[in-house]
């Protein structure tokens, strides 16, 4: 007992402190991830340069690509392409998996009130 600290007890607080935050903030992060599964970005299409091109559809194609640095090649490689459905659907799986991992932080918060306030036990 050094300064009257028990140190063994001191370090087992900060490891199940420390590990406690990496799974809770990587649960976080993996729930993100998991409801962003489906959220893609817009493809832009070009209607193509060739017969049947009109100067509107060139102009959108072209101030879509604008904003990239891609822009260039995507307008060169997306001629003749026109997308059916720009963002895809999340899937079931990502989406229970994402409100799983936003319930490990829920239920993280939820312990930690439990255990402050005494009244709850």
């Amino acid at each position: 007992m050094f300064l009257g600290v028990d140190w063994g007890a001191f370090v087992v607080v900060f490891v199940v402190a420390l590990a406690a935050t990496a799974v809770i903030v990587t649960a976080f992060a993996l729930g993100i991830r998991l409801f962003a599964a489906g959220a893609t970005e817009p493809v832009a299409a070009v209607a193509g340069a060739g017969a049947g091109a009109d100067a509107g559809s060139l102009a959108r194609g072209a101030a879509a690509g604008a904003g990239s640095s891609d822009g260039a090649a995507r307008s060169a490689g997306g001629a003749g392409r026109v997308p059916t459905d720009p963002r895809a659907p999340r899937s079931l799986a990502a989406t229970v998996g994402g409100a799983a991992c936003f319930g490990v932080g829920v239920a993280a918060v939820l312990f930690g009130l439990w255990m402050i306030v005494p009244q709850f036990h």
